[in-house]
């Protein structure tokens, strides 16, 4: 697939819209919500949405619908045609550099011909990637593919065929931006606003104001509402209007026994919703609970934004009641503010108090101080103004006091949109080592499958690439510097097949670490123990054999890192399933301590550690039976036993001498015929 040069980001919400029917003929509120986001200007005759559009026009159109029109004026880019009036030179000259238009003839473009509805839809699928030289369309069945992509409906096409008119055109760039860009869930009004910023806030908020699927758009980017008119809400008001939208979340660790409870809010009726990311980062599964009883499934993460400590979670379901976006720059000091969320696991609480200061430094990030009691299980609640607006996302506060804060509910428009929806098993493999991708978009994808032209990647960087056909390979180099813990994943839309792969060769080019992949997920990750300096080199390749391979777009993420000590000297992780074979063992680094799960007398997890030199290895394995119920055995790489734990003082204990190498923890249950439940156990491994 063709990918554009810039970094795509994915907000669901919007491809999942449904298209919105305009009466026939009706264009005008859909050119005026245009004119707002500064896309269509119209003439010095207003719109003229009933007359023929040129094809100059509509190639001004496309630009401007690229959000390219700065870019066009300042490259100014050649062209060979003669026909093209000097005020549109620098347009049409950008369409034809990136090959949208090439014209009628070598020296015509055609300026003043008609351009009919299907040959802008040309322009507009081009520039959403679509290539009809490769075949994705036909250029004369444009209007069809856009029906078959879900942006117009056939009676829509069936209008826009039957006479070439601007407004024809404009209803045309109006459902245009609520479609995405080839290949991901990234729409293309995300891209102009969030990614190019040829959208402004001031643009976003005006046509808000007049265009319904504009504003649903804006409140999954943060941007707020106008202030309402009339008297503030009493608080049964406020809890009428705005509790149903605010749910309690269930946090579930691997070990299958509840490990949090968590809030959060939709901002949309198709369950997209916004809690804060330690409510979500950690955690193998979440359940949301709405105020009516009814449980519903985090699908997984949209978005995050670390600094602010917020998410966007996409729930399944649709239907929802949601909040309104209401903007806490127009909150001031004593203000009521009211928070509604699931204190101590109490959903559906609502407290009231005060803005003790609307624009607090806490740590280095702005923040909403107010007086209103939150707790633990608060954290992801939704903080409302006076009019039952969501300003705020309820995050912390200091036990005993009247100190708390929420994150502004505008940081969304910061957050880090992932290409692809991120699962909570995601989530939580990245964040065993505080290592969620998320990085400055400064990395071009890779050019060469040569080898020798292979990349250079700096530490906690992502690096993007296309792989085209089943015999390409990428390489890339990580320069290690010191001995330490590595982490590498590979995210793709390829992956969901386990068609794609990766290994990691260290300096002497031994084979070091391994992608595995995990059904259902899109992506692959290897963790292990980089022992030598020097130049890593990490290979990406085609798995599947033969035909039916489909060109796959992919991202990889590399962190190389010492290891921190937390907690007594332990880094501490939550299994991450499935471990029951030595290909998918969770890795543990020196001194890391395992929370993790034996669900039946059948199941064996598996964890590999790495010693770079001959070293006394101890493994704690401890339950919470009060007698001896697994198993724990050591192997070494190639699956010959080094030595069984003994029961000493109410654990296993593993401890022997080994020699630099890869091995295996193998824990089981002990008597398989004894009567099971689900044994929580803790591993404690590392060089003493």
């Amino acid at each position: 697939m063709r990918k554009t040069s810039v970094f795509l980001i994915i907000v669901l919400l919007l491809s999942m819209s449904p298209v919105v029917v305009i009466a026939q003929d009706d264009f005008t509120p859909q050119a005026e919500a245009l004119k707002e986001l500064g896309l269509f200007l119209g003439t010095n005759s207003g719109f003229e949405l009933d007359r023929a559009a040129t094809r100059t026009e509509a190639a001004v159109m496309t630009v401007r619908l690229l959000g390219k029109e700065a870019e066009a004026r300042k490259e100014n880019f050649p062209h060979p045609f003669t026909d093209v009036p000097s005020w549109a030179s620098f347009y049409v000259g950008y369409l034809y550099h990136y090959k949208i238009t090439l014209g009628v003839s070598e020296t015509q473009f055609g300026s003043s011909r008609t351009a009919t509805s299907a040959q802008y839809a040309t322009f507009v699928l081009r520039s959403l990637g679509y290539d009809d030289s490769a075949g994705d369309f036909s250029w004369d069945r444009s209007l069809d593919k856009m029906i078959a992509l879900g942006i117009i409906t056939r009676s829509q096409a069936t209008t826009f065929s039957s006479k070439p008119l601007r407004g024809y055109i404009a209803s045309i760039s109006h459902l245009s931006l609520f479609a995405n860009i080839k290949g991901t869930d990234t729409t293309l009004l995300e891209k102009l606003y969030l990614q190019d910023n040829a959208i402004s806030l001031a643009q976003m908020k005006a046509a808000s104001v007049i265009d319904s699927r504009v504003s649903m758009a804006s409140s999954v980017f943060g941007v707020p509402k106008p202030f309402p008119e009339g008297p503030a809400l009493d608080s049964e008001q406020i809890f009428n209007k705005a509790s149903d939208a605010i749910f309690k979340m269930e946090i579930k660790a691997i070990s299958g026994l509840d490990f949090s409870t968590g809030s959060g809010f939709f901002i949309t009726s198709d369950g997209i919703a916004v809690t804060n990311m330690h409510v979500v980062s950690h955690m193998s599964s979440a359940t949301v609970i709405t105020p009516d009883g009814k449980e519903y499934p985090v699908e997984g993460v949209i978005a995050i934004e670390p600094k602010a400590d917020l998410a966007i979670i996409k729930v399944k379901g649709s239907g929802f009641p949601y909040l309104d976006v209401g903007d806490p720059a127009a909150l001031r000091t004593a203000q009521r503010i009211y928070c509604i969320g699931s204190p101590l696991g109490f959903d559906n609480t609502i407290s009231e108090g005060l803005v003790s200061n609307p624009d607090r430094d806490h740590e280095g990030q702005r923040m909403i101080q107010i007086s209103a009691s939150i707790a633990p299980g608060s954290s992801g609640g939704a903080l409302l103004n006076e009019h039952g607006q969501v300003v705020g996302v309820t995050t912390l506060g200091y036990e005993d006091t009247t100190i708390n804060f929420a994150a502004k509910i505008t940081d969304l428009v910061g957050a880090f949109r992932f290409p692809q929806i991120r699962s909570i098993k995601y989530m939580q493999a990245h964040s065993h080592f505080n290592a969620i991708p998320v990085t400055d978009l400064t990395y071009t994808r890779i050019e060469s499958e040569d080898e020798s032209f292979r990349q250079t990647m700096r530490n906690d960087t992502v690096m993007y690439g296309t792989i085209s056909n089943s015999n390409e390979v990428h390489y890339y180099s990580l320069d290690v510097k010191e001995k330490a813990e590595m982490i590498i994943s590979l995210t793709s839309d390829a992956i969901s097949s386990a068609s794609l792969s990766f290994e990691v060769a260290d300096p002497s080019g031994k084979v070091v670490l391994q992608s595995r992949h995990y059904e259902g997920e899109i992506f692959s990750i290897a963790t292990g123990h980089g022992s030598a300096v020097g130049l890593y080199t990490l290979k990406i390749f085609v798995t599947v054999n033969g035909g039916g391979w489909t060109e796959a777009d992919y991202e990889v993420f590399w962190l190389y890192h010492k290891t921190a000590e937390v907690s007594e000297g332990h880094m501490l992780f939550l299994e991450f399933e499935p471990n029951d074979t030595q290909h998918f063992a969770n890795y543990i680094p020196d001194s890391g301590m395992y929370f993790a799960t034996i669900f039946d007398r059948g199941d064996i997890d598996h964890f590999t550690f790495t010693l770079t030199s001959t070293s006394r290895f101890i493994a704690v394995v401890s339950t919470d039976s009060e007698k001896s119920v697994l198993n724990v055995e050591v192997f070494d790489s190639i699956g010959r036993s080094v030595g069984k734990s003994r029961f000493v003082d109410g654990v296993e204990l593993f401890e022997a001498s080994l020699s630099a190498g890869n091995y295996y923890i193998k824990i089981s249950v002990k008597d398989t015929s004894m009567v099971w439940d689900n044994q929580f156990y803790v591993v404690i491994a590392g060089a003493a």
